[in-house]
C-alpha cells in the first residue's frame, strides 16, 4: 500500500487539472509523447504523500 494516492487539497487537484489540460491542448496539437506532463503530476502526488507523512 505504499504506492496509494493521498488525499489531495483542492489546490492541487486544481492543478493537476490545469496540468492535464495543458497535456490535451499538446495533443490536439499532435504532441503524443508527453512524458513531462506525467512527471508534473507524479510530483505534486509525491508532495502530498510527503506532507500527509509529516516529511
Amino acid at each position: 500500500m505504499a504506492d496509494k494516492t493521498p488525499k489531495l487539497t483542492a489546490w492541487e487537484k486544481a492543478r493537476i487539472v490545469a496540468i492535464e489540460l495543458h497535456g490535451a491542448k499538446r495533443a490536439l496539437a499532435g504532441i503524443t509523447h508527453q512524458p513531462d506532463i506525467d512527471r508534473r503530476i507524479k510530483r505534486i502526488e509525491d508532495r502530498a504523500r510527503r506532507q500527509a507523512n509529516g516529511k
